[in-house]
This record gives C-alpha cells, sequence and structure tokens, in this order.
C-alpha cells in the first residue's frame, strides 16, 4: 500500500490526492481492505482538511459511515475537535450520520457537549433536532454528559435548544443509575446550572425535583450527604428548598405544601419554632441533637465527679462533732419510701437502645430517693442517643469499614464516671451496682439485637437458596 495516501490525507495535498488515483483508480479501495480500521476521511479530518474532506467524499462517500480502531466516524472527529465546516459539508449530504452511535454509543452531539463546541452543537441540532434524544450504552443525554465534563456553556446551549425544539421533557430522562440531569448538576454543585433549570418557567415547571435514582436518594439527599465546602453550597440547598425540593426523610403528603407558595413565617410561634419536615433539613437536626445531647452528657459527668458542696451524699454534716451532745428527735421519723432504681434504670436502658424518647417523669422518679441515681440515668441515655445518632458509631458493622472508636470512647467514660461516683459515695455501694447495670444493659441488648437481626438475615439467606427444603 502506498504510504503517500495518508500522507496526502494528513496535509491536505488534494494534488497528490489526485495523481495518486491517476497512477491507481482502486487506490482508495484497496485502501479499505488493507486498512480496515483507518481511512484517507479520518485522516483528514483528525487533521482540518476541509478540502481534502470534499474530494474524499466525492470518490468515496461511504467512507463517512465507517469508524476507526477506536470507535470514531469523522462526524465524530470533527465535532470532538470544533471543525465546524467539515461539520456542515458533512451534514449537508449525509443527515443521518447524525444519530449514528460510535464508541459506548455516543454520537457526534455527544461528543460536541464533552468538549463545550457550541457552535457544533448549534449546527448539529439545526440539521437533526431529534439527536438531542439520543443517549449512550449508559442512559446519558448530551445533557447528561455536559455536566458530567463540567461544561456549563454547552449545558446552557443544550437547555435553549430544547426550549425552542419543545422537547422540555428531557430534562427528566435518567441514565443507568436513574439519575437525572439535576441529580447530577446537585451532586457536582453546580450552582449556575440548577439556577438555569430552576429560573426557567418552560424547564421548572416539568422538571421532577424529587424523583429518586436508582440508590433511593433525590437531589437533596445528594446534597445533604456532602460537606459544604463554600457559600455557593449554602445557596444551592436554599434555592432547592424554596423550589420544593425534599429529601427521602420527609413525608409524601407534605409535598403539596410548596414553600415557594408560603411566606416563610408561622403564625403559631410554637410550631414556628419546632421541626418541620417541609421546611427543615434532617442532618441538621440530627447534628442539633448530637449537640444538645454532647452537653447534657457534659453537665451530667461533672455533676457526678464533683457534686455540690451542700450535697453530702448521706455522710454526717461537717460541723457536727459529738454524736452525744444532742437527744434523739421524739418525733418519729416515717418509714423510708422505697422504689427499684434498677428496674427504671433497666426501663430507660431499653428505651434507649430502640432509638425511643424517654418521658421526664422516669428520670425523676428514679431521683427521689437519690439524685445520684438520676444523673447516672441521664448519662447512660444521652450517651445511648448519641451512639444511636452518629452515622458509623458503636452500632454499625466492622465490614462496613467504620472503626469502633466512639463505643470505645463511650466505655472509658461509662467507667471513668462510676469509678467518680465510686469515690464520693463509698457506703453507698449498691448504687454503684445500679449504675453498671444501666450502663452495661443497652450494649448487651442492642447486641443481642443485632446478633438476632443477623440470623433472621442468614436464615432467610438459606432458604433462598434452597427453596424445595
Amino acid at each position: 500500500m502506498d504510504g503517500r495516501l495518508f500522507e496526502a490525507a494528513r496535509t491536505g495535498d488534494v494534488s497528490l490526492l489526485h495523481q495518486l488515483l491517476l497512477e491507481k483508480p482502486s487506490i482508495l479501495a484497496d485502501c479499505q481492505l488493507i486498512f480496515p480500521h483507518e481511512n484517507p476521511l479520518n485522516i483528514a479530518t483528525k487533521a482540518g482538511q476541509l478540502a481534502f474532506v470534499q474530494q474524499i467524499l466525492k470518490h468515496r462517500p461511504d467512507f463517512v459511515r465507517q469508524s476507526n480502531q477506536d470507535g470514531f466516524r469523522p462526524l465524530d472527529i470533527a465535532s470532538a475537535f470544533g471543525y465546524v465546516e467539515i461539520v456542515k459539508e458533512i451534514t449537508t449530504c449525509y443527515r443521518d450520520v447524525c444519530r449514528l452511535k460510535g464508541r459506548e454509543g455516543r454520537t457526534c452531539l455527544h461528543y460536541a457537549a464533552i468538549n463545550e463546541r457550541v457552535e457544533i452543537i448549534d449546527e448539529l441540532l439545526n440539521t437533526s433536532g431529534e439527536c438531542v434524544k439520543d443517549v449512550t450504552s449508559l442512559g446519558e443525554t448530551a445533557l447528561h454528559l455536559a455536566l458530567k465534563y463540567y461544561k456549563v456553556e454547552a449545558f446552557t446551549n443544550l437547555v435553549k435548544w430544547l426550549e425552542e425544539l419543545g422537547l422540555e421533557e428531557l430534562v427528566n430522562s435518567v441514565d443507568k443509575d436513574g439519575n437525572t440531569i439535576l441529580h447530577l448538576a446537585v451532586s457536582r454543585k453546580q450552582l449556575e446550572s440548577v439556577e438555569l433549570l430552576l429560573k426557567s418557567s418552560n424547564i421548572s415547571n416539568i422538571l421532577e425535583l424529587n424523583v429518586r435514582n436508582s440508590r433511593g436518594f433525590t437531589a437533596t439527599d445528594l446534597l445533604d450527604n456532602s460537606p459544604v465546602d463554600n457559600p455557593n453550597d449554602i445557596r444551592l440547598k436554599e434555592i432547592l428548598q424554596f423550589a420544593g425540593a425534599l429529601s427521602t426523610e420527609t413525608p409524601h403528603n407534605t409535598m403539596i405544601n410548596n414553600p415557594k407558595h408560603s411566606t416563610g413565617v408561622s403564625k403559631d410561634w410554637i410550631k414556628y419554632f419546632q421541626f418541620q419536615m417541609e421546611r427543615d433539613s434532617p442532618s441538621d437536626t440530627r447534628n442539633a441533637l448530637l449537640v444538645v445531647a454532647a452537653l447534657i452528657a457534659t453537665v451530667t459527668f461533672q455533676a457526678g465527679m464533683n457534686p455540690p458542696s451542700s450535697f453530702t451524699l448521706g455522710a454526717p454534716a461537717a460541723n457536727s462533732t459529738s454524736t452525744t451532745s444532742s437527744a434523739p428527735s421524739p418525733v418519729s421519723t416515717p418509714e423510708k419510701e422505697y422504689n427499684y432504681p434498677g428496674v427504671t434504670s433497666g426501663l430507660l436502658a431499653v428505651f434507649a437502645s430502640s432509638g425511643s424518647l424517654v418521658t421526664s417523669n422516669l428520670f425523676y422518679e428514679e431521683g427521689r430517693d437519690s439524685p445520684a441515681n438520676a444523673r447516672n440515668v441521664i448519662l447512660v441515655v444521652v450517651t445511648l442517643i448519641a451512639a444511636v445518632t452518629i452515622p458509623g458509631g458503636v452500632w454499625q458493622d466492622k465490614d462496613d469499614g467504620h472503626a469502633p472508636g466512639y463505643g470505645v470512647a463511650t466505655a472509658a467514660m461509662l467507667v471513668t464516671y462510676t469509678s467518680a461516683l465510686y469515690a464520693v459515695t463509698p457506703d453507698d455501694s449498691l448504687n454503684l451496682m445500679y449504675v453498671l447495670i444501666a450502663a452495661a444493659l443497652p450494649f448487651v441488648i442492642r447486641c443481642l439485637i443485632h446478633l438476632f437481626n443477623k440470623c433472621i438475615i442468614r436464615f432467610k439467606s438459606k432458604s433462598n437458596m434452597h427453596p424445595d427444603d
């Protein structure tokens, strides 16, 4: 095979092409036989040689449909490199090639979007508006790819074309992972793209804000699960909430209460300061709960380590120097009313281990006979609330990659607290036993529940493997 043909294609030497055709009229056909994965049209297109491309199209128009060994056709190459004139030359004569798919199921419009070739996008959609519907092997439209590769200008241009073509419903197209373009824009924190979708009346009226992807996440969930790095992230969250975007933890029936049409201030001040699903973020509420639990644990721990000086813990008064100097009081002391702090501590532990709220009556009922017992229960409850609330905490499987650091720290704090309590109440060893029971019982219960759930799962998996048994 004469290598001069490919050199002529690379340099755009049309006269050399004519000379080679005179010498051997079948040279282009032979090229297709010897080099089936490459042809002069692809090479000339890569080099941007418009005149050479025109000559090849006259002699071998079928080359326009052939892809090279990498899966690229001449129109794909011209679109990726931004050769507008070559794109016009090909699409003018061969409109259908706009929708031919190559590598990974991508078309020339996909390559134009990935490389932000706005003029190419205009030319292709002017030629064939239907090509905007084409998806890749992963279900991605050109809009998905523009967002995936952070091509904001290309994305803006494509959205404009959707409105002109009357194809606004494509904004709700999902890829193979169930992600819409809103999912991608939010996950990549592209504020400008999200604002474009929500400010356009034609798009915003059709855009599905709360659709879930294959993992069950809405766009708001993706934002809540990502760190807040700059003020744009806060702004992004605000405009999503204002538009009515919800997380998966929000009940479906609250979606009718669109914050867009509300005044933002409740007449009921008590309700205004309470948690509201349609307004507040569950992740923010969880963080606030952790802060409150930490403060309560800190205060309770300090009270156990350093009790008030007026609280004698049953010890004799500091100013009493003689036990014989005063006569016993003639008034009879009523029999002390005993309750069972161990039972109450166990109930509190069960409630805390199941993640439920514990009423204040149980706290005070425990503390009638000994205020120290109330402090014990409070400390145990708040530490368990924190353990349940923290994601990846002490209750998570070690197989998930979570280090059991929180559990170790919690156990160490409880041991320190009980040791300090024993030091200030040397005559009340029974109280220490109740503290240990209240501290250990929730961990034991949670471990038993965890083991029970694992046994159930293992039993079901074995049943599925042997359905005939």
